[in-house]
């Protein structure tokens, strides 16, 4: 049955999709309209294979109809394919049998440890195939009980004489309290020395500390985050790292985009092989070329035979940092390698097929840069199959006292420091301060604090700030405050002096009360130190609460 019918036109555009099964494809959205089918199929259209829609696998089949290519899409069949192969990998031995002891069905292990072709068993009884003792079989005591079988050691002869034992485990196949059958999970000596080998392969690794050659990569454990922002986009980033799709990560400079690229590698099925990360802004345009595709000797003046980024990282990820600064000219070069899959080093004639995963990161809004025709239309699509936006810090404000302990006591065990404590007084300008260099930014402020600090301090202080910060704590909004309160102050009687205490009075417990009796912030809020509050506090007989 099919699912969904996609039209193309000349160039292998949708220019047309219908929808057919029961079940809605989210691929039927007028947005694709005009998109390349290469693009939504993530690889080069052929007449038929294999694509992942709306996270479901489907088949399709290209047809030419009346001057124009027509995609037909069904999911009918894709799951069998998927058991079959599954059977086909398995290292045990998998049979199938109905409920009456007839052969359906058996793997491709199992006739390796037999020595049989399945063909042959097809309509075969049990009692048919093997001499054995229906006492001692485990197919005909599950087909009797209904109950599974664990663990027997089976010996039997085939007919045609061979002797075999086994470790079998079956189980009845029920469905709606039916019966229709059994499975048996048959391994012999040589199956379980496989295992034994993968269950010491499994040992070594968990021991190693990460595969030869490849150097250590940050993971999403190693992203600081408290921020729901920040929780929603890491577990949406995990599940597009089992993809091959393209990734855009867009974010103000200093947000982490390389901490999350890496992430994403990590996580994925490529994380063995090479992460190659380049920031195209410092790459001049005219040897972009040449780092990208690589060279043959001869190419031009003192060239040699050289691989560029492609085949250097070729089952891995390249990492294009500040995409946004490539020219429009290398732009339609790097388009033509990522839809064919294949390139030319410079010089040479020879097509090099690769397999590369890219992910790329800019500091700005591309859809401008469109408009403005710096970035090409159908090279943002090819790069942005799925767009992440990376948070700036001033929007996790909470991320911000979290990074900053983090990086404290990272500096602490580098430089073998006794624990230094971070001051309210300066957790309260950072909360206060927007952070216009984001993650970075406070990286750099905490290191300086700690270089500023003395040796055997076990505190930062607001003096171990830089100037620009230090600033902060004498600014305030207590403004708005007496904006509310304006003309308090004149009512009811009393002197100068008594009239503005009182005022003074309402002020700040009306401040602490909207700050639910925190004194950092309610301090910050009326543009005072936490020593100067505190002071009034106690000269107006203000308790803490």
């Amino acid at each position: 049955m099919l699912d969904l019918i996609i039209k193309l036109d000349n160039e292998c555009r949708i220019k047309a999709l219908q929808q057919i099964g029961r079940h809605p494809v989210l691929l039927a959205d007028t947005q694709l309209i005009g998109r390349e089918i290469d693009h939504v199929l993530g690889a080069p259209l052929k007449e038929y294979g294999m694509v992942e829609l709306d996270n479901n696998f489907y088949r399709y089949q290209c047809a030419a109809e009346a001057g124009e290519k027509v995609l037909y899409v069904s999911s009918d069949g894709v799951l069998l394919e998927f058991y079959q192969q599954i059977s086909r990998l398995m290292s045990e031995g998998v049979q199938v049998y109905d409920r009456n002891g007839y052969f359906l069905f058996a793997n491709p292990a199992s006739e390796m440890l037999e020595g049989y072709d399945s063909q042959e068993y097809q309509g075969k009884h049990l009692l048919d195939i093997y001499d054995v003792n229906e006492e001692y079989s485990t197919v005909l005591t599950i087909l009797r009980t209904k109950k599974p079988v664990a663990n027997r050691c089976d010996r039997f002869k085939m007919k045609n004489g061979t002797t075999l034992t086994t470790i079998n485990s079956g189980y009845p196949l029920i469905i709606d309290n039916y019966l229709y059958g059994a499975v048996v999970f048959e391994s012999d000596l040589s199956v379980l020395k496989r295992l034994e080998k993968r269950t010491f392969n499994l040992e070594a690794y968990i021991g190693s500390t990460g595969p030869d050659g490849q150097a250590a990569m940050y993971t999403f454990d190693d992203i600081v985050h408290e921020a729901e922002s920040m929780r929603e986009l890491i577990h949406f980033a995990k599940k597009v790292s089992l993809t091959d799709s393209a990734i855009l990560i867009v974010g103000a400079t200093g947000t982490g985009k390389e901490l999350v690229a890496q992430g994403i590698h990590s996580f994925s099925p490529r994380r063995y092989k090479p992460f190659i990360d380049i920031n195209c802004s410092a790459v001049p345009g005219n040897l972009f070329e040449s780092i990208f595709f690589g060279t043959e000797k001869g190419a031009f003046t003192g060239s040699v035979s050289k691989p560029g980024l492609f085949e250097t990282a070729n089952g891995g990820t390249i990492f294009l940092d500040e995409v946004n600064s490539i020219s429009p000219e290398i732009q339609v070069k790097l388009l033509r390698v990522l839809q064919e899959k294949r390139f030319q080093r410079i010089g040479g004639s020879k097509y090099i097929q690769c397999d590369v995963r890219i992910i790329s990161a800019a500091n700005e809004d591309l859809n401008a840069l469109i408009k403005q025709q710096k970035i090409r239309m159908d090279f943002y699509y090819r790069i942005s199959a799925i767009k992440m936006d990376l948070p700036d810090l001033k929007d996790r404000s909470q991320d911000s006292l979290l990074l900053a302990r983090h990086f404290l006591d990272e500096l602490c065990k580098q430089y073998h420091r006794e624990q230094v404590t971070i001051a309210q007084e300066v957790l309260a300008v950072f909360e206060q301060y927007e952070w216009p260099g984001n993650v970075r930014e406070l990286h750099h402020v905490i290191e300086y604090a700690f270089n500023r600090a003395a040796d055997d301090a076990s505190i930062l202080t607001l003096d171990c700030l830089p100037g620009y910060l230090r600033a902060l704590e004498n600014e305030g909004c207590a403004a708005s405050q007496c904006q509310d309160l304006k003309g308090y102050a004149t009512e009811g009687s009393g002197t100068f002096d008594e009239r503005m205490e009182r005022f003074e009075y309402e002020l700040i417990c009306q401040t602490l009360t909207a700050n639910r009796g925190n004194i950092t912030h309610s301090a910050r809020q009326l543009g005072m130190s936490r020593q100067s509050l505190q002071y009034r506090m106690k000269k107006l007989n203000i308790c803490e609460w």
